[in-house]
Formats: structure tokens, sequence, C-alpha cells
């Protein structure tokens, strides 16, 4: 299999050192704008897995020679910017390869989901927001939506924590972009049987998460799952879709001071003449930090996938977890890495042995196998956990949820 990986940033790097080390692979091409950072992260793969990468410099923004360096390729893995999905999708549809991204941010999955028709004229897979959340998340629900007939709500939840020793002054687990944006952004979430506009950072709640995180106040965003996973789940009555996200204070106090000063706004601002959004320049400032030869990685995602339905008359509710540490196969990336750019390569492996293989545009709960995938995740150390409740004697399970806050609705 022959694959080129758009983006070796954050995310990229560890897609290409999954692709790399998965011997069915035969072939990265990895391609970023940056081509001394694309060589690095060449370098580093060959070194460890012997000569399966090449490095070029790639403008996804210049169409036709986009599509002439992925033509004869068997998969594209768009990992660049979420801005970019549908100009990359179309290049892939002119070249006839196969699509995977990351995720859309809500805005961007719901035009990615229009493609279906042109991709399965094309005869190609493309495969909207593979990464961790969305993407195991998505597969998650999927899982859970199988063993229920009907499904009344799908509420995903993801927290983070690190403590690890670096001399930076700021590092985040995944792009500064996404998440200015989605500091400013009205989330958009699925209540009711309708998409809402909600206020940024609302729906705040403690949410249980595993060890070594615990519990953690976790609020709405803008996020993918609520673009596909309503339309996906709409034959099984799903009426709510929800994602919320949990920072640790440290991290949420910084986040909350840059968007103070703007670095979360969406127009250009100008500077000694030349007109930049702020978050370009915030990135560039976290890039030139230098690295810590001494830095210890010690970091943890969690991602929570609860499904509350029905089987055979009787209300179920499915809670999917899985803790992302660090593993020793990589001690280069932080265990966010491992499993948000592990997943694209993860799937790719599930293409390769055909087990997705129906040409159309697809969110993962629509196509990807949950069992083959999470087994996929297990070879990298990333385990999928479920647990299952049932409600006895009542049908209100917002009833039995409000018994655990500490304020009720009474």
């Amino acid at each position: 299999m022959k694959i080129v990986l758009l983006g070796a940033g954050l995310q990229g790097i560890a897609t290409a050192l999954d692709l790399s080390w998965n011997e069915n692979i035969k072939e990265v091409l990895i391609a970023d704008f940056d081509p001394e950072r694309a060589q690095y992260v060449s370098d580093l793969c060959n070194k460890k897995y012997g000569n399966k990468t090449k490095a070029v410099q790639c403008d996804v923004t210049r169409h036709a020679e986009l599509v002439e360096l992925i033509r004869g390729f068997d998969l594209v893995i768009n990992e660049v910017n979420y801005y970019f999905n549908t100009r990359i999708m179309d290049a892939c549809l002119e070249a006839k390869v196969n699509y995977a991204d990351i995720g859309g941010l809500y805005v961007e999955t719901v035009k990615q989901m229009k493609y279906m028709d042109k991709f399965k004229e094309a005869g190609i897979i493309g495969l909207i927001g593979i990464g961790g959340t969305p993407g195991v998340t998505n597969v998650c629900a999927r899982w859970a939506a199988d063993r229920l007939d009907t499904v009344e709500a799908v509420d995903v939840y993801c927290a983070c924590d690190d403590w690890s020793s670096s001399k930076k002054t700021f590092e985040v687990t995944y792009a500064i972009e996404t998440i200015m944006d989605e500091f400013y952004m009205k989330p958009i979430q699925f209540i009711d049987g309708d998409y809402v506009e909600v206020e940024p950072r609302s729906g705040g709640e403690v949410v249980q998460y595993p060890k070594p995180i615990g519990d953690m106040h976790s609020y709405y965003i803008m996020h993918s799952e609520i673009g596909s996973i309503p339309e996906n789940f709409k034959d099984k009555g799903i009426r709510r879709c929800t994602f919320r996200i949990g920072f640790p204070d440290n991290i949420k106090e910084k986040l909350e001071f840059l968007h103070g000063l703007g670095f979360s706004r969406s127009d250009l601002v100008e500077v000694d003449g030349v007109k930049i959004k702020p978050v370009r320049a915030l990135k560039r400032m976290m890039d030139l930090q230098p690295d810590d030869p001494d830095a210890i990685i010690n970091d943890c995602d969690i991602i929570k996938t609860v499904v509350t339905g029905t089987k055979n008359g009787k209300r179920l509710e499915y809670t999917l977890e899985m803790v992302c540490r660090p593993i020793k196969r990589w001690p280069e990336l932080l265990g966010a890495q491992v499993y948000i750019g592990g997943a694209p390569a993860w799937a790719a492996e599930l293409m390769r042995r055909g087990l997705i293989k129906e040409p159309g545009a697809f969110a993962p709960e629509a196509c990807i196998p949950p069992e083959a995938f999470f087994e996929e995740a297990a070879k990298r150390e990333m385990y999928i956990t479920a647990t299952t409740r049932e409600l006895i004697g009542s049908s209100d399970w917002a009833a039995v949820t409000d018994k655990g806050n500490i304020t009720q609705t009474l």
C-alpha cells in the first residue's frame, strides 16, 4: 500500500511513525509546506524502520500540483489544517485516490458529508474525521448502537492533563489553531432532535473520567461528531448528540488569557503593513520555542462516549472509554499523538485488508468495523473499555443523571 501523508506536524509525525512501523505499508510520501519539517519526520521514520518514506514540499492550495503529487497512490491522509479539507478532497476526486482526514470541526464536516455521491461515482473512499475525537469516539458510538434497537443519545467527552517536565513555556496536545477556533465559535449541539447553537464553553458540568484524571469540569465546544452521528443514527431515533471537553485549570487559564488577548479572532489583523490571523503568530512563536532534550513526556487524554437507548424494551446505557498515555514504542510522542495521529493509520490497515472498501464519503461510524479497529488500537497500547448500565423501573435517564449533580433541577 502506498500512502501520501499531507502534514508533518503534531499529528503527522505520529501517523508517519505508525505507518512506517506497519510492515504492510510499503511506501509513505511525507508532504509538508515546510520541507525541512517533512525531511525531519522522514529521517526519523527511516532511521527506525528502514527507507520506507520520502519527503517533499507541498502547498495544498496549488490544485494541479497536488493532483499530480498524489496520483498513483492508494490513499491520501490529510493532516493539514481542517480549513483545507474540501480542497484536498477535490484533488483526490480528480486523481481518483482514496482520502482520509482527522476532523473538520463540524463546519467542514457538514460540507464533506455532501461528497458522498461524488466519491461513489469516482469509485473511491472518503473517510471523514478518523482521528481520536472525532474518529475513535465515532467508532465507539457505532459499537454501542449495534447493540441497541433504538439510540436516544450519544454524548461524547474528552479530558486531558499533562504532568510532563519541559522547559517550554506553553505546549498543547493538538493544533493551537483548532483550540482557538473552539474557544470563540458558538458550538452546534444536537438537542431534542434539533441542531442548536449554544454559547461558547456553556453546558458545563463535572464529568467523571477514569484515573488518572478523575473528575473534571467539561463544557460544550464545536466538534465534528455532531456533524455526522445524528444523520447516521437517525433511523434509530436519536434525539441528542453533544460534545464536551475538559482542560486542567492551568491550561484553561492560559487559553482564556490568549482568547482575551484576541488570539482566537477569525479576522485578519494588520501588523507593520502585513495582515495576519492572530493565531498564526501564536503558532509561530510556539514553534520557535527551543526543544528541551531533557523533557519528560507524561500526558494523558481520555475519551468517553456514552450511548443511551433501548434493547428488547429495556433501557440501557453503554459507556466506552480509552485512556491514552505515552507508550514505549514511540518515546517521541505524547499519548495524545499516539491515538489522534495513530487512528488514520489504523484505518489505513483496515482499508488494506479490505475491511473498508465501499466507495463513498463516510464518517467513521458509517464504515469502520469496530472490533477490527479496536484490535488495531490495542496493538499500539490503546485500549477500549465498555461498561453497561440498565435503568430499572423508569425511563427517565435525565433524572438519574440529575441526581449526581450537587445542584439538582428541582
